[in-house]
Protein backbone atom coordinates (compact mmCIF):
# COMPACT_ATOMS: atom_id res chain seq x y z
CA UNK A 1 0.00 0.00 0.00
CA UNK A 2 2.24 2.62 0.64
CA UNK A 3 4.72 1.67 -2.87
CA UNK A 4 0.98 2.60 -4.32
CA UNK A 5 0.55 5.80 -2.29
CA UNK A 6 4.32 6.90 -3.24
CA UNK A 7 3.29 6.15 -7.02
CA UNK A 8 0.33 8.15 -6.89
CA UNK A 9 1.96 11.16 -4.85
CA UNK A 10 4.67 10.74 -7.73
CA UNK A 11 2.60 11.05 -10.70
CA UNK A 12 0.68 13.75 -8.96
CA UNK A 13 3.47 15.97 -8.69
CA UNK A 14 4.67 14.82 -12.01
CA UNK A 15 1.88 16.17 -13.73
CA UNK A 16 1.66 19.36 -11.20
CA UNK A 17 5.08 20.32 -12.99
CA UNK A 18 4.43 19.82 -16.44
CA UNK A 19 0.81 21.52 -16.17
CA UNK A 20 2.87 24.80 -14.54
CA UNK A 21 5.87 24.47 -16.71
CA UNK A 22 3.00 24.11 -19.84
CA UNK A 23 0.98 27.22 -18.24
CA UNK A 24 4.47 29.20 -17.76
CA UNK A 25 5.22 28.43 -21.28
CA UNK A 26 1.71 29.49 -22.36
CA UNK A 27 2.13 33.06 -20.33
CA UNK A 28 5.68 33.14 -22.31
CA UNK A 29 4.20 32.72 -25.73
CA UNK A 30 1.35 35.71 -25.32
CA UNK A 31 4.08 37.87 -24.11
CA UNK A 32 5.67 37.44 -26.63
CA UNK A 33 2.50 37.50 -28.95
CA UNK A 34 1.90 40.75 -27.11
CA UNK A 35 5.21 41.99 -27.93
CA UNK A 36 5.59 41.11 -31.63
CA UNK A 37 1.82 42.61 -31.85
CA UNK A 38 3.03 45.71 -30.23
CA UNK A 39 6.28 46.08 -32.50
CA UNK A 40 4.08 45.51 -35.71
CA UNK A 41 1.67 48.32 -34.65
CA UNK A 42 4.69 50.64 -33.59
CA UNK A 43 6.04 49.97 -37.27
CA UNK A 44 2.47 50.73 -39.16
CA UNK A 45 2.10 53.99 -37.11
CA UNK A 46 5.76 54.76 -37.89
CA UNK A 47 5.00 53.65 -41.97
CA UNK A 48 1.97 55.31 -41.61
CA UNK A 49 3.63 58.80 -40.34
CA UNK A 50 6.24 58.92 -42.92
CA UNK A 51 3.79 58.55 -45.87
CA UNK A 52 1.74 61.62 -44.26
CA UNK A 53 4.91 63.25 -43.54
CA UNK A 54 6.43 63.36 -46.87
CA UNK A 55 3.02 64.24 -48.81
CA UNK A 56 2.49 67.00 -46.06
CA UNK A 57 6.05 68.11 -47.20
CA UNK A 58 4.96 67.88 -51.07
CA UNK A 59 1.42 69.94 -50.09
CA UNK A 60 3.76 73.08 -49.31
CA UNK A 61 1.18 73.59 -46.10
CA UNK A 62 3.90 74.38 -43.47
CA UNK A 63 1.33 74.37 -40.91
CA UNK A 64 0.44 71.07 -41.23
CA UNK A 65 4.41 70.24 -41.90
CA UNK A 66 5.84 71.89 -38.80
CA UNK A 67 2.89 69.76 -36.86
CA UNK A 68 5.81 66.60 -37.53
CA UNK A 69 8.13 67.96 -35.48
CA UNK A 70 9.23 68.24 -31.92
CA UNK A 71 10.29 71.89 -30.44
CA UNK A 72 13.45 70.39 -29.87
CA UNK A 73 14.32 68.92 -33.57
CA UNK A 74 17.97 69.18 -35.12
CA UNK A 75 18.65 68.70 -38.62
CA UNK A 76 21.92 68.26 -40.42
CA UNK A 77 22.27 69.24 -44.32
CA UNK A 78 24.63 70.12 -46.39
CA UNK A 79 24.49 73.74 -45.20
CA UNK A 80 25.40 71.84 -41.89
CA UNK A 81 23.45 71.92 -38.39
CA UNK A 82 19.96 73.44 -38.17
CA UNK A 83 16.85 73.66 -35.72
CA UNK A 84 13.48 73.68 -35.83
CA UNK A 85 13.54 77.68 -35.60
CA UNK A 86 16.00 78.13 -38.48
CA UNK A 87 14.35 75.52 -40.51
CA UNK A 88 11.02 77.40 -40.48
CA UNK A 89 12.78 80.48 -41.32
CA UNK A 90 14.33 78.73 -44.54
CA UNK A 91 11.05 77.24 -45.61
CA UNK A 92 8.77 80.27 -44.97
CA UNK A 93 11.56 82.35 -47.17
CA UNK A 94 11.16 79.59 -49.86
CA UNK A 95 8.02 79.86 -50.01
CA UNK A 96 7.91 83.50 -49.47
CA UNK A 97 9.85 83.82 -52.92
CA UNK A 98 7.83 81.68 -54.39
CA UNK A 99 9.30 78.51 -54.80
CA UNK A 100 7.41 75.85 -54.04
CA UNK A 101 7.63 71.93 -53.87
CA UNK A 102 5.30 69.93 -57.34
CA UNK A 103 6.29 66.65 -56.74
CA UNK A 104 7.70 63.97 -53.81
CA UNK A 105 8.59 60.43 -53.67
CA UNK A 106 10.23 58.15 -51.85
CA UNK A 107 11.71 54.61 -52.00
CA UNK A 108 14.16 52.16 -50.65
CA UNK A 109 12.50 52.60 -47.23
CA UNK A 110 14.39 51.07 -43.90
CA UNK A 111 12.42 51.39 -40.87
CA UNK A 112 13.92 50.41 -37.12
CA UNK A 113 11.64 50.18 -34.04
CA UNK A 114 13.33 50.67 -30.98
CA UNK A 115 12.65 47.37 -28.02
CA UNK A 116 10.18 49.54 -25.85
CA UNK A 117 8.39 50.72 -29.17
CA UNK A 118 8.83 54.40 -28.32
CA UNK A 119 11.78 55.18 -31.27
CA UNK A 120 12.17 55.02 -34.66
CA UNK A 121 14.43 55.30 -37.42
CA UNK A 122 12.62 55.89 -41.05
CA UNK A 123 15.62 55.81 -43.55
CA UNK A 124 14.99 56.24 -47.48
CA UNK A 125 15.93 58.03 -50.20
CA UNK A 126 13.53 60.67 -51.83
CA UNK A 127 13.25 62.59 -54.73
CA UNK A 128 11.95 66.51 -54.63
CA UNK A 129 11.11 68.60 -57.87
CA UNK A 130 10.68 72.24 -56.94
CA UNK A 131 8.92 74.77 -58.81
CA UNK A 132 11.50 78.17 -59.00
CA UNK A 133 9.89 81.70 -59.29
CA UNK A 134 11.03 82.18 -62.93
CA UNK A 135 9.50 78.91 -64.12
CA UNK A 136 12.40 76.26 -64.47
CA UNK A 137 12.65 73.49 -62.35
CA UNK A 138 14.99 72.01 -59.21
CA UNK A 139 14.83 68.09 -59.24
CA UNK A 140 16.99 65.78 -56.89
CA UNK A 141 17.34 62.72 -55.24
CA UNK A 142 18.37 62.69 -51.53
CA UNK A 143 19.13 60.12 -48.51
CA UNK A 144 17.08 61.13 -45.88
CA UNK A 145 17.20 59.77 -42.38
CA UNK A 146 14.66 60.33 -39.85
CA UNK A 147 14.94 60.14 -36.20
CA UNK A 148 11.19 59.56 -34.11
CA UNK A 149 10.32 59.81 -30.47
CA UNK A 150 7.06 58.78 -29.85
CA UNK A 151 6.41 61.35 -27.13
CA UNK A 152 2.52 61.61 -25.34
CA UNK A 153 1.29 58.48 -27.29
CA UNK A 154 2.49 60.63 -30.52
CA UNK A 155 5.39 60.18 -33.17
CA UNK A 156 7.54 63.14 -33.76
CA UNK A 157 10.73 63.79 -36.00
CA UNK A 158 13.42 65.18 -33.06
CA UNK A 159 16.24 64.72 -36.07
CA UNK A 160 16.64 64.84 -39.38
CA UNK A 161 19.91 64.20 -41.65
CA UNK A 162 19.48 65.15 -45.50
CA UNK A 163 22.69 64.87 -48.20
CA UNK A 164 22.72 64.30 -52.05
CA UNK A 165 22.25 60.66 -52.96
CA UNK A 166 25.14 59.47 -55.16
CA UNK A 167 24.20 58.99 -58.95
CA UNK A 168 22.43 56.08 -60.01
CA UNK A 169 25.47 53.81 -61.52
Amino acid sequence: MRDHSMLDGFIRRRKAAVISLTLVLAAGLCLAAAGAGAREKALAEVRGFTDRFNETYESNDLKAYWEFYADDMTQYWEEGRLDIRDYRKYWEKQLADGNKIVEVKTADPVFHISPENDAAVAAYRIYTKMLRPDGTTAESWHQETDVLFKRNGRWQVVHLHDSPAPAEK
